[in-house]
């Protein structure tokens, strides 16, 4: 593990390497592929595919006028926390579907885990997503 100050990185879990293995060759046919929004199910769907961790709870939850889901593992240390910016090039994913994925990580370094659920392209334009993530949807700093 590498930290500094602000960030801390963890390895990938060998034990993960089956899992990202699978991930990549059902994304194969996808790269390359701009499918826009009809593509966001399937994306969802990859993504819900990760089994759900055990001894986390999630909830639905507004944060600073951010939507999003929380996930806490039953060995939270209490002062800590992970925001977790979900991929999808801002135009795929949601906070739901990366539920599972996250709560994986959220419990194996023991902190919860906030997805906000920002708002996507192309019905929202870029900065929209990264707007929402400092400022929330309704525009006040998020804290």
């Amino acid at each position: 593990m590498k930290t500094n100050d602000f960030i801390s990185v963890h390895a990938l879990d060998p034990g993960d390497a089956q899992f990202v293995a699978k991930m990549r060759v059902m994304a194969a046919p996808a790269k390359g592929v701009s499918r826009g929004v009809e593509g966001r199910a399937q994306f969802d769907a990859v993504m819900a595919s990760v089994l759900a961790p055990n001894n986390v709870k999630s909830e639905v939850e507004t944060i600073g006028g951010m939507p999003g889901t929380w996930v806490r593992p039953a060995n939270a240390q209490p002062a800590c926390a992970l925001l977790h910016l979900h991929g999808g090039w801002f135009n795929f994913g949601s906070a739901a579907a990366f539920t599972n994925l996250v709560g994986q990580i959220a419990a194996r370094i023991g902190v919860s885990a906030f997805i906000p659920a920002y708002r996507l392209a192309p019905e929202h334009p870029f900065p929209a997503a990264t707007q929402d993530v400092l400022f929330g949807q309704h525009g006040q700093l998020t804290s």
